[in-house]
């Protein structure tokens, strides 16, 4: 049996999964999380499983073992996983937080055991899927470890949504509820013998389900239409919805219901925005922090949806406070896309996506969920560098003053009635303001809004979003701004109506006891009156 790595498990996910970042820190030290008394993995193969668990536990603060059994022959399933949880004190030193699944090969059973704090999110209902049609399927289609991997990740999805506080969604849940999928219970054993082999690939699709499942006229259609594929198992892979690319990508896909259902969990009733580029697209989830963004082309028929395009974008991580990353890559969708992306800690995520993190059990996140301004600001609007330039471009027709400011600088918030001198007199003379917070916190300054109110300012509270290198010159200096590789703000500058630079002076607070603007000043003075306000 072909022996997969979590690198290439990864990409097994239709949610986006590229290659999976594993963070080191505290707590990697191995506690046999594996034993396999089968012989059916390879060292290799202990390692990684050995590895994902111990950053699941570092993520989650949840105690997963498995042991792969021969055979049993003087207890039943049920008394050797008891006696074991026992025995090895499975989540003894997280309060009872412990999951252990054995899998009898010879029997063909399996049995989770589930620690009393994890019930109301490791359900009956939950545990159950899992055993009944997604290891059922895999067993019988000779990948038994590959649907114990893919289990392990759909309870890790069941624990990070129950770290974001999230409940089980009611619309997700009716979506996808099928009776016969239930589970039998909690912690009960399932034979996995003569049961038929359910949603995998080489099922060709019939011209009917070609029709329906074909490209899309917007990509709100396309991204239900693959909803609803998905929820009808994907077992049909070679449907025009989605680009040769992804067909062959799905082609070596196994979908089972539970799979299915485990994306439709993910995804069914986020709040989500489109972004259009010509013939490409980017969807992104504004609401939830876990999923990671989808992409479509537009074919001559209609948009498809480009799911290999999500995995060669997207990478995964774990033990982190962020579950995935963009990936830069020198091709189309990357040059569509990335003036959206935004640096947010070590993480490459996307502007005006949810970029919230995540709770990590080893490290003190806190501070990162609870400081000022994680979420949206009541009156600030917040933009990319891209979108700055075109707000400065498109003030040509007028002279302009421009100001980059770190609000968060104590120097900058003292000395700031004398720049909004500065630019009031600019305004006197005709010129527009565009002024842009570009603190380096990834989150939005939540009294900049109120501090401007109270100065005075002839501007609104706009913040940028924190950039990736180059990004910032690339955008300002073909509309004539002078940005080398290190800059220092307050910087001013002052344009014509044609939207050349006269002008330009940075770090104007730190200049002696008033502010040394001396070209801003002599290129006001050169055009004030009449030929500034032409």
């Amino acid at each position: 049996m072909r022996r997969l790595t979590f690198g290439i498990l990864a990409i097994l996910g239709l949610a986006g999964a590229g290659v999976w970042l594993f963070a080191v820190g505290p707590g990697s030290r191995s506690h046999r999380r594996v034993q396999d008394r089968a012989g059916l993995l390879s060292r290799t193969g202990v390692q990684e499983f050995e590895r994902y668990l111990t950053d699941v536990q570092r993520e989650s603060g949840v105690d997963i073992r498995f042991i792969l059994l021969d055979s049993l022959r003087d207890e039943t399933l049920e008394e050797f996983t008891v006696r074991t949880v026992r025995r090895l004190g499975i989540g003894r030193d997280l309060s009872g937080r412990g999951v252990l699944i054995a899998y009898e090969v010879r029997g063909r059973r399996l049995r989770i055991e589930v620690g009393p704090p994890l019930r109301d999110i490791l359900t009956d209902d939950v545990v159950g899927e899992r055993m009944r049609d997604h290891l059922r399927s895999f067993h019988e289609a000779g990948y038994p470890l590959l649907g114990l991997r893919l289990t392990l990740v759909m309870l890790h999805a069941r624990l990070r949504r129950a770290a974001l506080a999230r409940e089980y969604d009611p619309h997700a849940a009716e979506f996808i509820k099928d009776r016969s999928r239930l589970a039998a219970g909690l912690g009960s054993s399932v034979a996995m013998s003569g049961l038929r082999t359910s949603g995998f690939r080489g099922r060709g699709a019939g011209e009917e389900t070609r029709g329906r499942f074909g490209p899309q006229p917007t990509v709100t259609a396309a991204y239900d239409r693959y909803l609803e594929w998905v929820r009808q198992d994907g077992a049909e892979v070679d449907v025009p919805l989605f680009p040769r690319a992804t067909q062959n990508y799905l082609a070596r896909i196994h979908i089972t219901p539970a799979f299915a259902d485990y994306i439709l969990f993910l995804e069914s009733g986020r709040a989500y925005e489109i972004l259009e580029r010509g013939d490409f697209a980017m969807l992104y989830f504004t609401d939830d922090p876990l999923i990671a963004p989808h992409f479509f082309r537009r074919s001559p028929e209609g948009w498809q949806v480009d799911l290999f395009a999500d995995v060669q974008h997207t990478q995964e991580a774990v033990a982190a406070a962020w579950t995935w990353n963009m990936v830069e890559r020198d091709d189309d969708i990357t040059r569509a896309f990335a003036d959206r992306y935004t640096k947010v800690e070590a993480f490459i995520r996307l502007a005006g996506g949810d970029n919230r993190p995540l709770p990590v059990h080893w490290a003190d996140v806190a501070r990162l969920l609870t400081r000022p301004g994680a979420g949206t600001v009541p009156g600030l609007e917040r933009l990319t560098v891209a979108e700055a330039a075109q707000r400065i471009a498109a003030a040509r027709g007028r002279p302009a003053v421009v100001l980059f400011y770190s609000w968060g600088n104590a120097r900058t918030r003292e000395r700031f009635p004398v720049i909004l001198a500065l630019l009031r007199r600019c305004q006197k003379q005709g010129a527009s303001v565009l002024a842009f917070s570009v603190d380096e916190q990834w989150y939005a300054p939540p009294k900049l809004p109120a501090f401007l109110r109270a100065q005075g300012a002839p501007f609104p509270a706009i913040h940028l979003y924190p950039w990736l290198e180059g990004r910032f010159s690339g955008a300002m200096e073909p509309l004539g701004f002078d940005i080398g590789t290190t800059w220092g703000t307050p910087l001013v500058a002052l344009l014509d109506r044609d939207g050349h630079v006269l002008a330009q002076e940075e770090s104007i607070v730190d200049r002696g006891p008033g502010i040394a603007v001396g070209r801003i000043e002599l290129a006001l003075r050169s055009l004030e009156g009449p030929a500034l306000k032409q």
